[in-house]
């Protein structure tokens, strides 16, 4: 039933209040009007004038309670009046819903009670015989009524107004700040797979690398050393990106380079050390297609190939083929199976669904499983001409390797 309100609210409200006691008392005092009841609706109107925003019912109360102390003391309407539509348009934009159509009610039965009171005198002298007075309390109902049914209404359907636009405001920020939060948990995401790709990729090249370098260890102890040049290397990369990663949960709008298709040679070239070959054939203009089909593209062929070092067979090569076609990019990524380890499908694996989720984000399709002897993962990244954006390229750096 009440309302919170803000401090200026209140102020402003009685301060309004007093304004209209103080002006039409004063005009009651200097002989406007000589209604003893006068007095009792100014302050009833006023009350309610205070109260209209805070308590809209106990407003509209309050206005019928003036309303009829005027009817019982014989008071003609007057300017004090003007205080009803006020409260009436208060009960539409502030009040409740039974509120808000009590008020619309009110306005329709004050009305025709407006125009009954009004036309009294020529209604009683139709009834005590005088029919020919008949017409002319018609007349008089229905010009009062109209009237007041008009401005009541009118105060009514503004407040209504005035109710839908805060509701509609409302509801679009609850909107904004819903569709806030889902682009969070969107960006969470985002980074918890760039978190697994970076961290699976270089755990499996330091893996391999360490088990080369122990059997390597005898006969050609500069392998050696050129293993653990890598494995630090690679540790020293993923070391940068897992603290991007982290620095953009810290913080909101943190961005950072990522990589692009110009970063495949890196990549590549760091599974060729750890003993993984790859044959890698690619289209001209790559690096003109979109930020996002790129780093899917990416982070697609990422994945495939750290599956490949940790689960496939390194005596024969991995293949890795990029085409453009007018549509889009077609990723294809094939490596051997390992023959002593039989595929088990695991299709609630984090790598395959982080790589589902990369082509899907773009609009696109991924398809991964065994094809004989082979593990295939195809790909089609649909890319927009209008949206060729290139990446920048990091193969000069270590992050490349992601």
């Amino acid at each position: 039933m009440f309302r919170p309100l803000t401090q200026t609210q209140k102020i402003a409200d009685v301060a309004i209040a007093l304004v209209y006691a103080l002006v039409f008392g004063l005009l009651a005092l200097r002989g406007y009007t000589t209604i003893p009841g006068s007095w009792a609706v100014i302050a009833l109107l006023a009350a309610a004038l205070v109260v209209r925003r805070w308590a809209p019912g106990l407003a509209l109360l309050g206005a019928w309670a003036g309303a009829v102390v005027q009817m019982l003391t014989l008071g003609d309407p007057g300017l004090q009046e003007a205080a009803i539509p006020a409260i009436v348009y208060a009960c539409a934009a502030y009040g409740t819903r039974a509120v808000r159509w009590s008020a619309f009610t009110s306005s329709l039965v004050g009305a025709a009670i407006a125009g009954v009171y009004l036309a009294r005198y020529r209604f009683t002298d139709a009834v005590q015989g005088d029919l020919g007075s008949l017409p002319a309390a018609a007349t008089d109902f229905a010009q009062a009524g109209a009237l007041t049914a008009a401005t009541l209404l009118l105060a009514w359907t503004l407040g209504l107004l005035v109710a839908t636009a805060r509701r509609s405001r409302r509801n679009r920020e609850e909107a904004d700040e819903a569709g806030q939060q889902v682009a969070a948990e969107q960006e969470r995401t985002r980074i918890a797979r760039d978190m697994h790709d970076v961290v699976a990729h270089s755990l499996a090249v330091v893996i391999a690398q360490s088990d080369g370098a122990r059997l390597l260890r005898r006969t050609d102890p500069e392998s050696v050393d050129e293993a653990l040049e890598t494995i630090g290397a690679v540790s020293r990369a993923a070391l940068a990106d897992v603290r991007v990663l982290l620095q953009q949960l810290r913080y909101e709008g943190t961005t950072s380079v990522q990589p692009g298709l110009a970063d495949l040679d890196v990549l590549v070239g760091q599974f060729r050390g750890s003993g993984l070959r790859v044959e890698l054939t690619r289209d001209d203009g790559l690096d003109l297609l979109g930020t996002s089909a790129q780093l899917a593209a990416y982070r697609i062929v990422q994945e495939s190939l750290t599956n490949a070092l940790r689960h496939g067979d390194l005596a024969r090569p991995a293949s890795v083929v990029l085409t453009r076609t007018p549509h889009g990019l077609d990723v294809e990524v094939v490596n051997a199976l390992d023959p002593g380890r039989p595929p088990r499908p695991s299709p609630a694996g984090h790598g395959l669904i982080g790589m589902r989720e990369r082509a899907g984000a773009v609009q696109g399709d991924l398809r991964a499983g065994p094809d004989g002897d082979r593990f295939r993962v195809r790909a089609f990244l649909p890319t927009a001409a209008t949206a060729a954006i290139p990446v920048v390229a990091s193969a000069q750096t270590p992050s490349g390797a992601r």
